[in-house]
Protein backbone atom coordinates (compact mmCIF):
# COMPACT_ATOMS: atom_id res chain seq x y z
CA UNK A 1 0.00 0.00 0.00
CA UNK A 2 1.51 3.20 -1.05
CA UNK A 3 -0.19 5.88 0.82
CA UNK A 4 2.41 8.62 -1.04
CA UNK A 5 4.50 9.97 1.60
CA UNK A 6 7.25 11.68 1.55
CA UNK A 7 9.23 9.95 3.56
CA UNK A 8 12.97 12.65 3.68
CA UNK A 9 15.54 11.66 5.78
CA UNK A 10 17.04 14.00 8.30
CA UNK A 11 20.53 14.20 9.03
CA UNK A 12 21.58 13.62 12.32
CA UNK A 13 22.60 16.95 13.41
CA UNK A 14 18.69 18.28 12.10
CA UNK A 15 17.31 15.69 14.58
CA UNK A 16 19.48 15.97 17.90
CA UNK A 17 18.63 20.53 16.94
CA UNK A 18 14.98 19.47 17.10
CA UNK A 19 15.15 17.19 19.57
CA UNK A 20 16.92 20.00 21.70
CA UNK A 21 14.31 22.58 21.27
CA UNK A 22 11.32 20.07 22.30
CA UNK A 23 13.63 19.45 24.92
CA UNK A 24 13.90 23.18 25.86
CA UNK A 25 10.38 24.01 25.25
CA UNK A 26 9.08 21.28 27.71
CA UNK A 27 11.80 22.50 30.06
CA UNK A 28 10.46 26.05 30.23
CA UNK A 29 6.94 25.03 30.72
CA UNK A 30 7.65 22.58 33.19
CA UNK A 31 9.40 25.40 35.03
CA UNK A 32 6.63 28.08 34.36
CA UNK A 33 4.04 25.80 36.02
CA UNK A 34 6.23 24.76 38.77
CA UNK A 35 6.66 28.71 39.62
CA UNK A 36 2.74 28.85 39.37
CA UNK A 37 2.32 26.11 41.55
CA UNK A 38 4.84 27.65 43.90
CA UNK A 39 2.87 31.37 43.86
CA UNK A 40 -0.36 29.38 44.20
CA UNK A 41 1.31 28.09 47.50
CA UNK A 42 2.22 30.87 48.11
CA UNK A 43 -0.91 32.84 48.03
CA UNK A 44 -2.77 30.00 49.79
CA UNK A 45 -0.77 30.73 52.74
CA UNK A 46 -0.44 33.94 53.07
CA UNK A 47 -4.44 34.17 52.65
CA UNK A 48 -4.66 31.45 55.51
CA UNK A 49 -2.46 33.75 57.63
CA UNK A 50 -4.51 37.09 56.88
CA UNK A 51 -7.70 35.12 57.75
CA UNK A 52 -6.06 33.63 60.78
CA UNK A 53 -5.24 36.92 62.60
CA UNK A 54 -8.69 38.50 61.28
CA UNK A 55 -7.48 40.88 58.91
CA UNK A 56 -10.25 39.53 56.78
CA UNK A 57 -12.41 41.88 59.63
CA UNK A 58 -10.66 45.42 58.80
CA UNK A 59 -12.14 48.16 57.14
CA UNK A 60 -9.71 48.54 54.52
CA UNK A 61 -9.45 52.03 52.10
CA UNK A 62 -9.14 49.58 48.75
CA UNK A 63 -8.06 46.55 47.33
CA UNK A 64 -4.89 47.73 46.83
CA UNK A 65 -4.45 48.01 50.43
CA UNK A 66 -5.69 44.44 51.11
CA UNK A 67 -2.71 43.30 48.19
CA UNK A 68 -0.55 45.07 50.12
CA UNK A 69 -1.22 43.66 53.62
CA UNK A 70 -0.78 40.20 51.88
CA UNK A 71 2.76 40.90 50.33
CA UNK A 72 1.14 39.97 47.14
CA UNK A 73 0.91 41.29 43.23
CA UNK A 74 -2.42 41.86 41.58
CA UNK A 75 -1.84 39.42 39.45
CA UNK A 76 -0.91 36.45 42.27
CA UNK A 77 -4.04 36.97 43.41
CA UNK A 78 -6.85 37.49 40.73
CA UNK A 79 -4.99 34.13 39.41
CA UNK A 80 -5.48 32.60 42.71
CA UNK A 81 -9.00 33.71 43.13
CA UNK A 82 -10.38 32.68 39.93
CA UNK A 83 -8.56 29.13 39.28
CA UNK A 84 -8.66 28.14 42.83
CA UNK A 85 -11.63 30.14 44.72
CA UNK A 86 -13.95 30.27 41.03
CA UNK A 87 -14.79 33.73 42.26
CA UNK A 88 -13.33 37.06 43.38
CA UNK A 89 -11.31 37.81 45.90
CA UNK A 90 -13.96 40.73 47.29
CA UNK A 91 -16.46 38.39 46.76
CA UNK A 92 -14.87 35.63 48.57
CA UNK A 93 -14.12 37.58 51.51
CA UNK A 94 -17.66 39.05 51.71
CA UNK A 95 -18.76 35.39 51.76
CA UNK A 96 -16.50 34.43 54.25
CA UNK A 97 -18.09 37.53 56.56
CA UNK A 98 -20.81 36.56 56.01
CA UNK A 99 -20.86 32.99 57.26
CA UNK A 100 -18.20 34.13 60.11
CA UNK A 101 -21.56 36.51 60.92
CA UNK A 102 -24.19 33.87 60.74
CA UNK A 103 -22.32 31.82 63.49
CA UNK A 104 -21.49 35.22 65.90
CA UNK A 105 -25.52 35.58 65.79
CA UNK A 106 -26.38 32.35 66.71
CA UNK A 107 -23.60 31.73 69.46
CA UNK A 108 -23.71 35.37 70.74
CA UNK A 109 -27.72 36.59 70.78
CA UNK A 110 -26.63 39.09 73.13
CA UNK A 111 -25.05 40.82 70.89
CA UNK A 112 -26.73 43.36 68.77
CA UNK A 113 -26.52 42.67 65.22
CA UNK A 114 -25.01 46.20 64.06
CA UNK A 115 -21.87 45.04 66.68
CA UNK A 116 -21.43 41.85 65.11
CA UNK A 117 -21.08 43.77 61.79
CA UNK A 118 -18.75 46.16 62.86
CA UNK A 119 -16.72 43.73 64.03
CA UNK A 120 -16.81 42.14 60.48
CA UNK A 121 -15.78 45.62 59.37
CA UNK A 122 -18.78 46.82 57.80
CA UNK A 123 -19.37 49.46 60.32
CA UNK A 124 -22.68 51.13 58.49
CA UNK A 125 -25.61 48.98 60.24
CA UNK A 126 -27.65 49.41 56.80
CA UNK A 127 -24.95 48.26 55.09
CA UNK A 128 -24.27 44.88 57.01
CA UNK A 129 -28.48 44.09 57.08
CA UNK A 130 -28.32 44.61 53.23
CA UNK A 131 -24.90 42.03 52.77
CA UNK A 132 -26.54 39.76 54.74
CA UNK A 133 -29.68 39.29 53.61
CA UNK A 134 -28.25 39.46 50.22
CA UNK A 135 -26.03 36.54 51.13
CA UNK A 136 -28.77 34.23 53.78
CA UNK A 137 -31.87 35.85 52.15
CA UNK A 138 -32.57 36.70 55.64
CA UNK A 139 -32.33 39.67 57.84
CA UNK A 140 -29.38 39.38 60.65
CA UNK A 141 -32.49 39.46 63.56
CA UNK A 142 -35.14 37.00 60.80
CA UNK A 143 -31.96 34.93 60.71
CA UNK A 144 -31.43 34.46 64.55
CA UNK A 145 -35.31 34.11 65.06
CA UNK A 146 -35.56 31.31 62.52
CA UNK A 147 -32.17 29.23 63.80
CA UNK A 148 -31.47 30.42 67.39
CA UNK A 149 -33.31 27.42 69.49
Amino acid sequence: MNNNLNKEKLPLSQIAKLLKRIYRKRKRRAEELARTRKAMSMVETSLKQWVAEGKHRIKYGCLDDIIEDLGLTSVELSLYCSTKLKKTFLSWRKELRMEEAKKMLLESPEIPACKIGKSLGITDKADFRHQFKAHTGYTPSEWRKKFLK
